[in-house]
């Protein structure tokens, strides 16, 4: 089975690192949501970034200094201009969202997938959350794109570090069924 797979390294910046070419993944924008400045907690502390943005303390006793929302990323992908290798554009897509480790005092412990645009899902309903979401989409056609925005759970370590960008990672795979 081929894949395309490409890493998001978040908040620091994105690299992208692709796999196979067959279906293509862009990231808008390059950037993790940005929780801003907070002040340590003495318990971990999680915080829910919704598929508009709008940020919640779910748990803890750690503070956003921000009451703005952030910008979510929107994950777009396509079978490339005229690719016709392994006929991608007739296929239904299989999408997957894990977590990566990550050494910082921050992790992503739930995502959640909304807005789904220029496709849409096998069975017909949005994928529920989860600490990894799996969901299937039907076929794209040819010179079409798919989108979604990509909200999430984050949770900072207890006394984590006060300022600063929080760095947390995530794996997107989008592989032809």
């Amino acid at each position: 089975m081929t894949r395309t797979r490409f890493a998001l390294l978040l908040a620091a910046g994105l690299a992208v690192v692709p796999g196979a070419a067959l279906a293509q993944i862009q990231v808008t924008p390059a950037t993790a949501p940005v929780l801003g400045t907070t002040i340590r907690g003495s318990s971990a502390t999680v915080f829910s970034i919704s598929t508009t943005g709008v940020v919640t303390r779910l748990s803890g006793n750690g503070i956003r200094m921000s009451s703005a929302s952030v910008t979510v990323p929107t994950i777009s992908f396509n079978c490339g201009l005229l690719n016709l290798s392994g006929l991608c554009a007739l296929r239904q897509l299989r999408v997957t969202i894990i977590p990566l480790a990550g050494s910082g005092p921050a992790s992503i412990v739930k995502f959640r997938v909304g807005g789904l645009a220029g496709t849409t899902y096998v069975g017909g309903s949005a994928p529920a959350e989860g600490s990894s979401v799996t969901f299937d989409v039907n076929p794209l056609g040819l010179l079409s794109t798919a989108s979604f925005q990509l909200g999430m759970d984050v949770q900072l370590a207890a006394n984590a570090a006060p300022t600063g960008l929080q760095t947390f990672t995530y794996q997107v795979t989008v592989t032809m069924l």
